[in-house]
């Protein structure tokens, strides 16, 4: 492959891998492996009888079930020993429940912690939220509780109460949203991010290689002309015509 292709796929090869491992790990640090996205613990409190949080709309039909499946779980705790209610219900059927009932509306959660509550005055006092069959998803009793939820077209309205629907709360909570799917996109988010990555940087430094050449001389250099060799002497001697004569007979001996 030429220098020049090699540096053309190399260079966005790097850049691709380069945002594809940040997303990769980014998205693997929120969620984690099993797709989980979770809020920490966090406290609230209301003089009223509810904390209601804003409505969640989803529109369009959603997977109740394999790994499109987005699943919200609450897990709320008492603190100062009353039995708790916590409960996923239609907006509009929670809100004719809770109709000139005193609560305080959460309208944001704060990063790492804590909540900010907007109150709602009225004067009549609620049924106890256990006796309302329109919930969802809903659990109640002493101690700690949890209630799991798939998300489904609609518009939804998450409430905690006393059990016994009685005023003033005192409670600790948190948080998770689930889709599964997200945990296998980010392990292959980051996977092919550096396979990217690496392989990208192997194109570009190979590409960026300067090919081997011979020695040049230097530019304006003279070019000085080796003399040619001598030629040698030609077989027989430096005189072929003078080859040498043979000498006389020997005498014989007088």
């Amino acid at each position: 492959m030429k220098r020049g292709m090699k540096l053309g796929f190399g260079i966005p090869m790097v850049l691709i891998g380069l945002f594809m491992t940040i997303g990769g790990v980014a998205l693997m640090v929120l969620v984690g492996p099993d797709g989980t996205f979770s809020l920490p613990d966090t406290h609230a409190a209301s003089n009223g009888y509810a904390l209601t949080f804003d409505s969640i709309s989803v529109r369009g039909t959603l997977p109740t079930h394999g790994s499109l499946a987005t699943t919200i779980r609450l897990d709320i705790r008492s603190n100062d020993g009353k039995a708790v209610f916590v409960g996923i219900g239609p907006a509009a059927q929670v809100r004719r429940y809770l109709a000139g009932v005193a609560v305080d509306r959460v309208i944001q959660v704060n990063w790492p912690g804590g909540v900010r509550t907007e109150a709602v005055t009225g004067s009549r006092a609620p049924d106890p939220p256990g006796d309302q069959v329109f919930w969802a998803a809903s659990d109640s009793g002493s101690g700690s509780r949890s209630v799991s939820w798939t998300l489904t077209s609609g518009d939804w309205t998450i409430v905690i109460m006393n059990a016994d629907g009685s005023p003033g709360l005192d409670v600790n909570g948190s948080g998770s949203v689930t889709l599964k799917l997200l945990g296998p996109v980010s392990v292959g988010l980051l996977v092919l991010g550096l396979a990217l990555l690496v392989g990208g940087t192997l194109l570009t430094i190979s590409g960026a290689k300067t090919p081997k050449t011979g020695r040049l001389a230097p530019a304006g250099a003279p070019v000085v002309a080796q003399p040619a060799a001598a030629p040698g002497p030609p077989p027989g001697g430096p005189f072929p015509d003078q080859a040498p004569q043979p000498g006389p007979p020997p005498r014989p001996d007088a």
